[in-house]
């Protein structure tokens, strides 16, 4: 199950949240070693503070088992502040059509099931329905900061950046910035490469999703 917990529902659902930061605190700091900052097993950062969306997965036996962040580029958000130098002297983008994903954590372990290409089925889902998220909001691209390991995942979830960044190195990590269109084009190639029918969304959005005739 793939929900949007969008910000005005987050004092109503903390329970979510803390589960979503100790997921975050599993994979970046446990999983990855990676420099974030966490407390007692909770990774949250400054821009959990911005009022953000997140897409959260959820296990049929209601574990929470992905997630992701999403933030209008007219704030504040990272690729503009902490990860600038990934856009080599261009401008960070302000558009209130163009969005930033972030911490897009997914817990392997708890997963069950691969799809095609050996892809995790819940990382699967979680592109598709961000996809469907912006596709429903008139968010027309998002950017995402990503390391060298997502870089290779891209192509087998049929999700390719029309633009990319230099590699550079961030403390222990290669990373890399990319822009990517959401359009029902996106959304068929994430759907085909997954062997996802249908959406994949349960909550504030339409029973299905198709291209106008």
């Amino acid at each position: 199950m793939i929900e949007v917990l969008t910000p005005e529902h987050h004092a109503d659902f903390r329970w979510k949240l803390a589960e979503m930061y100790r997921l975050r605190h599993r994979v970046f700091r446990e999983r990855l070693g990676w420099n974030v900052r966490s407390r007692d097993g909770l990774e949250c950062d400054e821009f959990d503070e911005k009022g953000p969306t997140y897409i959260l997965a959820w296990s049929p036996d209601g574990m929470l088992v992905g997630t992701w962040r999403l933030l209008p580029t007219t704030g504040d958000y990272m690729l503009a502040t902490v990860f600038a130098a990934l856009l080599e002297g261009t401008p960070a983008p302000r558009d209130d059509g163009i969005w930033e994903t972030s911490q897009f954590a997914v817990d392997g372990a708890a997963c069950i099931g691969l799809g095609p290409h050996g892809i995790n089925k819940v990382t699967s889902e979680l592109f598709s329905g961000l996809v469907e998220f912006c596709l429903a909001h008139g968010i027309r691209e998002v950017l995402q900061v990503y390391d060298a390991r997502i870089a290779r995942l891209l192509p087998r979830i049929g999700c390719s950046p029309f633009w990319e960044s230099k590699r550079h190195r961030i403390d222990d990590t290669i990373a890399v910035a990319g822009r990517f269109t959401t359009d029902f084009d996106a959304l068929e190639r994430i759907r085909r490469a997954g062997e996802i029918a249908g959406t994949v969304l349960t909550t504030g959005h339409p029973p299905s999703l198709v291209r106008a005739a």
